[in-house]
């Protein structure tokens, strides 16, 4: 009985939080590449559920594997999580991957763990007009979510395509992400 009635109880508070969330201005998504093997990351990890209650920040824990090796099987560790981090150093052409890394707004690294330098990164990826900016439009119902996303103003520079993209696959005419997902690329 309990389990009936803590699944609608969480499903109510998170559609009141997308709804929050859906009426502010976002400005900024960070990404924590975190590891339950990281005993750096717990500070990291705090920090982000404490940014998470911004209603202006997306924030996004990215459990990684490559810390599994050492004997330590990280339970909610996503090998695209790992891609995804390892994507985000070839786009910067550095080769910063570490944990816990946070990535703000896909552009910017800093170590997790500084709030000090997370604000930075956030303020000089808003003051950047390089840093790529896609307007989301969220809208809820009493049964589902529906999320739009504008085209980017990029163009189809075929050059910015295969830099932000791992492969293309032509039949279907889009691009492999490093996040395992497929994209137009506009």
């Amino acid at each position: 009985m309990q389990r009936r009635v803590a699944f609608p109880a969480a499903l109510a508070i998170a559609v009141s939080a997308a709804i929050v969330c859906a009426h502010a201005e976002p400005r900024a998504v960070v990404e924590l590449f975190t590891s339950q093997g990281c005993s750096s990351c717990p500070p990291a990890d705090r920090l982000l559920g404490e940014l998470a209650r911004d209603p202006a920040i997306v924030a996004l824990s990215l459990p990684i594997d490559y810390w599994d090796y050492l004997g330590w099987k990280d339970t909610l560790a996503n090998p695209d999580h790992t891609a995804r981090q390892r994507g985000y150093a070839r786009v910067r052409g550095d080769r910063e991957v570490y944990t816990p890394q946070a990535v703000i707004n896909g552009a910017v690294h800093v170590l997790g763990s500084d709030k000090a330098a997370i604000d930075a990164a956030i303020l000089a990826t808003q003051a950047d007009s390089s840093t790529l900016s896609v307007p989301v439009k969220l809208a809820v119902s009493a049964d589902r979510f529906d999320v739009t996303v504008a085209p980017g103003a990029v163009g189809g520079d075929p050059a910015y395509c295969q830099q932000r993209f791992r492969s293309y696959d032509p039949s279907s005419g889009t691009y492999m992400g490093y996040d395992g997902l497929r994209h137009s690329c506009p």
